[in-house]
């Protein structure tokens, strides 16, 4: 009787966190920052892959060339250990002062660039990213030669 009480409260304590999903301990928000989130497919050898995080805005530009500079800072859910990287404020970088044409104007995606945007590929797991409002989260997967070159010494 003892036996089967005690089994019974483990699967019941058990079987709720087995079947929640990483996605479900984090927040929507944090710091007023929306979640956006990538899930990456399996790959045979994840070690020889890369993401590349490109947050940025749809914004009206001319021809000069324009950017937003933010650092993303990782960091990991208390009682989870999951990681999470929130991306700062933005800040507009400086452009060129070129002569543009009256036509010139249009809407583009202007990028964020900043230290942290290259990550591990992992598929375990979702890569979750806070991003201020109004920042769109874009992405590129990088894949390293399986081919090593030799280096020579001089």
């Amino acid at each position: 009787m003892a036996r089967s009480l005690f089994s019974a409260l483990i699967l019941c304590c058990v079987v709720p966190l087995q079947a929640a999903e990483p996605l479900d301990a984090f927040p929507a928000e944090v710091e007023g920052k929306r979640r956006h989130v990538i899930e990456l497919p399996k790959v045979v050898d994840e070690s020889r892959f890369m993401v590349e995080l490109v947050p940025g805005k749809n914004a009206l530009a001319d021809c000069n060339l324009r950017s937003y500079s933010a650092p993303l800072q990782r960091q990991v859910l208390p009682g989870w250990g999951y990681p999470y990287y929130v991306l700062a404020e933005l800040k507009p970088s400086k452009g060129t002062s070129k002569v543009c044409g009256s036509d010139s104007e249009s809407r583009r995606f202007i990028r964020v660039r900043g230290n942290g945007l290259i990550l591990p590929y992992s598929s375990s797991q979702p890569l979750v990213v806070y991003l201020p409002e109004g920042v769109q989260l874009k992405y590129r997967v990088w894949r390293a030669d399986k081919n090593l070159s030799d280096a020579h010494s001089k």
